[in-house]
């Protein structure tokens, strides 16, 4: 018997349809998704593979894997910037109001000229 595998087009569609208490725990473990979905767009977008930007990044393929299903937790900011490196992309901090417990947005500028945002706007450097 075969069993056929479904394709998803996003690591949150594939969630959705496997957990449905998923949604409810996306508020308490909303940054890893977003970092999930990040590496996802920018490793499609660029074309690499996991094992090529696991090597180009000096970090194993498993934790590659990992940040791209969602299931790592806890992710060393030398690492972070290792893969955001290898991806041609720097790291910015911007300073947020004092209101805000969270960041509204997390912004990726690029050397190659261009950034991601969060908020699905594409700015330029």
């Amino acid at each position: 018997m075969s069993k056929e595998r479904k394709e998803y087009s996003s690591t949150y569609e594939r969630l959705i349809h496997e957990d449905p208490d998923f949604e409810k725990d996306l508020n308490k473990d909303y940054h890893e998704f977003v970092l999930s979905e990040l590496l996802l767009a920018l490793m499609e977008e660029d074309q690499i593979s996991i094992r090529k930007l696991a090597k180009e990044a000096g970090v194993s393929p498993s934790l590659i894997q990992d940040l791209r299903t969602g299931k790592k937790e806890n992710l060393t900011f030398r690492s972070f910037s290792s893969i955001a490196d290898a991806l041609g992309y720097d790291i910015v901090l911007e300073r947020r109001s004092k209101k805000s417990i969270s960041p509204t947005k997390i912004k990726v500028a690029a050397t190659k000229k261009r950034a991601i945002s969060t908020r699905r706007k594409t700015t330029t450097k």
